[in-house]
């Protein structure tokens, strides 16, 4: 498991103790009678008891809970637990208790893209001359890259033979190398502080109009013919470092306000997203492998974290906590779905019993209930195969 991995697992597992939090202690603000606040579900490895709440941590990690009482329809409330009592409480609060764990999401998702701004900045749109990745391979052929002695982290200083002003930025750097597809090239590279040559043997790429590489031939062989808006070029397999820019407070909390909720309309556009090719076939397909895995589709929790794991590997630290803000804010979405047994769900419930005037009978919700859980447990099983089976790529 590597590092990368583990910081998003924690990530994950602050991200729930936060939900739950954001529960609890506003149920504790409204004088709800909360008995148990607790990370996961099944059987309890570890709990203390403080006050009437029983604290602790269950076997499987996949959420956590805070029990009030009377949320439970089946469960008998004494006497003199009535007015602490769930039902008994105002709709208003009850309706802030179930809105703040998910309210906690969008929080944490601002504080943390907030601090990445600050830290770390944010990309300019400029590539800089240091080495982020190496393409080892293309089409089943080694790149240029591949068999120089070239590692993320080396920095491109000029090439030789041409003056240092004509070569010391990234752009000037690949158009030298677009123009000389198939021709040896000697990079001035620095790594530690010293600098040294590196004579690199060109191959040739097929661009689409983009500056995508849709086609490759190792030195000495050809590409195939160019089609409309195709151009030929020198490839060399090595992809820039982005460059980055620090915000000042006021910027990073303008920026870090925007970037969430940019981040929440997609999570918005990616749950509709995700339910289309649930319900029209098409992630079936690709369950069945009839279907190669849409990379833009569902990820879960073991596809993300390896992604994670990767981007940690490569330095993308700001790619990290970029990511696990968008699965913060996806989660919080989702919990807010209108459905039971999730927040959402028992908002509308809410919400009905305010307009009507007529109290909902929460157990005729429970084969709902089921059948939801029963839709999401499938879902995860089917996502956590296709992680394993057909993993997405980094796609930074």
């Amino acid at each position: 498991m590597t590092f990368g991995v583990v910081i998003f697992a924690l990530a994950i597992l602050v991200v729930v103790m936060i939900h739950e939090s954001g529960h609890f202690l506003t149920a504790k603000l409204f004088n709800f009678k909360a008995t148990k606040y607790f990370i996961g579900f099944g059987p309890t490895l570890w709990s203390f008891q403080r006050g009437e709440t029983e604290y602790g941590v269950k076997a499987l990690p996949l959420g956590g809970f805070v029990k009030i009482v009377g949320m439970n329809p089946y469960e008998e409330i004494p006497p003199e637990d009535l007015p602490r009592a769930y039902p008994n409480k105002p709709a208003w609060q009850r309706a802030i208790v179930l809105v703040a764990g998910s309210a906690t999401h969008w929080v944490v998702a601002f504080l943390l893209l907030t601090f990445a701004f600050l830290a770390i900045g944010y990309p300019t749109g400029n590539a800089t001359t240091t080495v982020l990745d190496i393409t080892a391979s293309m089409g089943g052929e080694d790149t240029p890259a591949a068999g120089a002695d070239l590692i993320p982290g080396d920095e491109i200083v000029g090439i030789e033979g041409v003056a240092d002003a004509a070569a010391d930025t990234w752009p000037e750097i690949r158009a030298y190398i677009k123009e000389r597809p198939g021709e040896p090239v000697t990079f001035l590279i620095e790594r530690d502080g010293t600098v040294r040559t590196e004579t690199i043997r060109l191959g040739t790429g097929l661009f689409d109009v983009d500056g995508g590489i849709v086609d490759y031939a190792p030195p000495g062989e050809e590409v195939g013919t160019p089609g409309e808006g195709e151009t030929i070029g020198g490839f060399l397999g090595v992809a820039p470092e982005p460059e980055y820019k620090r915000e000042s407070l006021g910027g990073a909390i303008a920026r870090g306000g925007n970037e969430t909720w940019q981040l929440t309309y997609l999570s918005f556009k990616g749950i509709g997203t995700v339910f289309g090719t649930v319900f029209d076939g098409d992630f079936w397909a690709q369950v069945s492998g009839s279907a190669e895995r849409d990379p833009r589709g569902a990820i879960g929790l073991v596809g993300a974290g390896k992604i994670a794991g990767q981007t940690v590997e490569r330095g993308q630290y700001l790619d990290l906590i970029g990511m696990i803000a968008a699965f913060t804010v996806f989660i919080g979405l989702l919990n807010l779905l209108p459905l039971p047994p999730l927040d959402g769900g028992h908002l509308i419930i809410l919400l009905y019993e305010k307009v009507t005037g007529r109290q909902v009978d929460v157990r005729k919700t429970i084969p709902v209930a089921a059948a939801v859980i029963s839709f999401f447990v499938i879902l995860f099983l089917a996502v956590l195969y296709l992680d394993i089976a057909h993993p997405i790529q980094t796609p930074f």
